[in-house]
């Protein structure tokens, strides 16, 4: 273990955020290694002041001569047109510019710019929620070389990616908490058409609301924000992160302010550097942070205080803010006046010192040649340099007074405002000499113009001309499994009732089973065809039980060419490759394939069965081409997917299974399923989406197969919506006269943003 700590000690990056070029040399003023910044399209924070094209090159430009990088965020999911007609001609410039890397989200741009640009690193995004190693270990296979983990995980499940797939770790080491798994949430996208995984979230979160178990509030009137999670600050265990294998330390807040920025990144620097230094001297036990500094970091912002996240429990009434003080007055002015301070440093001659180059200059000046000559090098901490040489002409024996050297150095080192500075200047001149001081200033410029042209040289990159990623043949692959007749209904469900009713349903013979079902569930649902269904979060403790259930599920499974397992995320599908049964693979609607792109990435590994993503309306499904597709036509959004647990915070845990329900303050109630064999909630949309008036329009789709899938309904409920599907999609003619309750048609017609 003590190697792989020296090597971090070593390579540690403090990662800032920016939301604007003004907050990107905040952060460089006070020592940020890294920023991340937003372009003006694919970013998650589609509101902060992004920087076009222009500027966003100038930032590149500058974060090199200063030895330091900048991450592209294009962590967003992409429809159709946009991937295939904007992606690359979008950020070509930015790469060929040198980008240090691209945090990213969907599959078909991953698959894109690694054809495009081989070299170009890609950083998997928390966005797509990575568990443990077997979805890391998955994506290192793909070409990525950085992953952004969940952020609900904890500091040993981070070593075990570490340790298993030797990955750079990226990790949030302050700001803002999502309630749900970061790329689980629809909360916004449903209600609101704003989509998060468009960076268009509208922070439904940070809202009130009322929870309750049948008929008992569990909250009180002063504690109505239960999803509103307090921000993070784990500036007291950084030693511990660095023990944890992670490299880049990420600050979050690309919607603040630069003096916000400057105020938490010097904080950070401090004792980002005073951790290593105590790792490498093995003092770690020292380590504290200073009252004032903790103070600052409250000060700038917080939410009814810190935590320290995830990284040292799983969940908890401690995490959330479930008064929302920051709306309390006090605070708004510390806060504001410690904003004011901040803003005055970032403006002050020596912070602005810190955006210029250090670099090491040789002047001579010669009477033989009558040349100034000014040869300037540039060099960064991972050993890259650059240098160029200028001459002019001008310089003569003096007359009556000649120039002194002190006169000299003065005149060529009035750098304010450039680019560099001199770290060293020396100077080779006789005592005789006459030097026009307009032809030293020029000397200067030229110099510096030409030594920041072979910086960008040196880290630009060039797309290889032969790349033709992706055939026109590929992109036009339709939709297999389609039967003219009719379409098959695959029927899902939560709960043992609703199976029991689904058994007495005539023609419901394709069920996904849950794998905390047993075997002797398994057996029952002889001659059915059966797949199997995993849960929403698979993290180290649950590996063991999802194996064998996936093990057991083998054994019962009947052969057919329908037989599947429903993967909803990455680290499940990892777990299927390294049990050799990828083949089986179903990816769920949150594993997403938004564009035909991200299908064929995903045929690549081993997938041929997929689900509609919640959030494509129906002429962006039709231009998603590709593999087996199967569409929801009934069911409740699963809005959040989220480790933290309603129950607990609310009223303790006991440890069982529960049902809650959350009303807003519109009065729609919203179902809470907490799962406890794995620890985490699922809240569902206030009603059900369903495309039962939308026969012919689904059928126009061609998708292989339909699901319907139930959640919160009763036995009877769950009959008479099975009868009603059978009936419109494969054309079972004793159906019941039953009217449908309220529903929506969710994204279907709509979109999103």
């Amino acid at each position: 273990m003590k190697n792989s700590e020296i090597s971090l000690k070593e390579d540690a990056e403090l990662l800032a955020p920016a939301g604007s070029t003004e907050a990107m040399r905040a952060a460089f003023e006070a020592g940020a290694d890294a920023v991340y910044i937003g372009g003006d399209r694919f970013g998650a924070r589609a509101y902060a002041d992004n920087p076009g094209r222009k500027e966003l090159v100038g930032a590149i430009r500058l974060a090199h001569r200063l030895g330091r990088k900048l991450y592209l965020t294009v962590n967003t999911l992409m429809k159709e047109d946009e991937l295939e007609r904007d992606l690359a001609s979008w950020i070509r410039p930015y790469v060929e510019s040198g980008l240090d890397g691209v945090i990213i989200q969907d599959f078909g741009a991953i698959s894109m710019l690694r054809d495009l640009w081989p070299d170009l690193p890609l950083h998997a995004s928390t966005q797509m929620t990575v568990t443990g190693p077997l979805g890391a270990s998955f994506l290192r296979k793909e070409g990525l070389v950085r992953v952004v983990p969940a952020r609900e995980l904890s500091l040993r499940e981070i070593r075990e990616i570490y340790d298993q797939t030797h990955m750079e770790i990226e990790a949030f080491v302050h700001g803002a908490m999502c309630y749900s798994y970061s790329g689980q949430c629809l909360m916004s996208s449903m209600i609101g058409g704003r989509s998060g995984n468009r960076g268009r979230c509208a922070g439904v979160c940070r809202l009130p609301f009322d929870v309750y178990q049948e008929k008992r509030r569990l909250n009180c009137p002063d504690e109505r924000y239960p999803l509103n999670l307090k921000d993070m600050c784990a500036v007291d265990i950084l030693p511990d992160m660095l023990k944890a294998g992670i490299i880049s330390f990420k600050i979050e807040g690309r919607m603040k302010k630069p003096a916000y920025t400057y105020g938490v990144v010097s904080v950070y620097r401090k004792y980002l550097d005073l951790a290593q230094e105590l790792m490498a001297s093995g003092h770690t036990s020292s380590y504290q942070v200073s009252p004032e500094d903790h103070q600052m970091l409250w000060d700038l912002f917080n939410r009814d205080g810190f935590s320290c996240g995830c990284f040292l429990e799983h969940n908890g009434r401690s995490m959330v803010a479930l008064h929302n003080e920051k709306l309390n007055d006090v605070r708004q002015k510390r806060a504001q006046d410690l904003t004011e301070q901040m803003r005055s440093v970032i403006q002050s001659q020596e912070a602005l010192a810190k955006l210029q180059a250090g670099i090491r200059g040789d002047l001579t000046l010669s009477e033989d040649s009558g040349e100034a000559v000014l040869n300037c090098t540039w060099e960064d901490r991972d050993g890259r340099h650059a240098s160029y040489s200028c001459r002019m002409s001008g310089v003569q024996k003096a007359e009556k007074c000649p120039v002194t050297e002190e006169r000299v150095r003065k005149q060529i080192d009035r750098t304010g405002g450039s680019e560099f500075f001199f770290l060293s200047l020396d100077i080779h001149m006789t005592d005789d000499l006459f030097v026009p001081v307009k032809m030293l200033n020029e000397l200067r410029r030229e110099a510096f113009r030409g030594l920041s042209e072979q910086i960008d040289e040196l880290f630009a990159r060039k797309r290889p001309s032969d790349s033709q990623p992706d055939t026109d043949t590929e992109q036009r692959q339709v939709i297999s499994g389609y039967h003219d007749e009719y379409i098959p209904v695959w029927f899902s469900c939560r709960t043992k009732e609703q199976l029991a009713a689904l058994s007495e349903v005539r023609g419901a013979d394709r069920l996904y089973l849950q794998s905390y079902l047993t075997d002797t569930d398994l057996a029952d649902a002889a001659g059915k065809n059966i797949r199997l269904e995993l849960p929403f979060v698979m993290r180290h403790s649950d590996e063991d039980r999802i194996r064998r259930a996936c093990a057991s599920y083998d054994r019962y499974r009947s052969g057919s060419d329908e037989d599947g397992i429903l993967v909803k995320n990455l680290e499940e599908y990892g777990l299927l490759c390294s049990m050799g049964m990828s083949g089986l693979a179903v990816a769920d609607a949150g594993l997403y394939t938004m564009n035909s792109r991200a299908v064929r990435f995903l045929m690549r590994s081993g997938v041929m069965r997929f689900t509609a993503p919640w959030e494509l309306n129906a002429g962006e499904l039709k231009d998603r081409r590709g593999g087996s597709t199967e569409l929801i036509v009934y069911g409740r959004t699963p809005m959040m997917i989220s480790t933290h647990c309603l129950k607990k915070t609310l009223d303790g845990c006991d440890h069982r299974h529960a049902r809650l329900s959350m009303t807003d303050r519109r009065g729609a109630s919203f179902p809470v399923e907490c799962v406890c064999d794995s620890c985490f909630n699922i809240i569902y949309n206030s009603i059900p989406a369903s495309l039962h008036t939308e026969v012919e329009a689904v059928r126009r789709l061609r998708p292989a197969s339909v699901r319907v899938m139930f959640t919160v309904e009763s036995g009877e409920e769950v009959r008479n919506i099975a009868g009603l599907f059978l009936h419109l999609f494969e054309g079972f003619e004793d159906v019941t006269d039953f009217r449908m309750p309220e529903t929506t048609r969710g994204h279907f017609r709509r979109g999103v943003e």
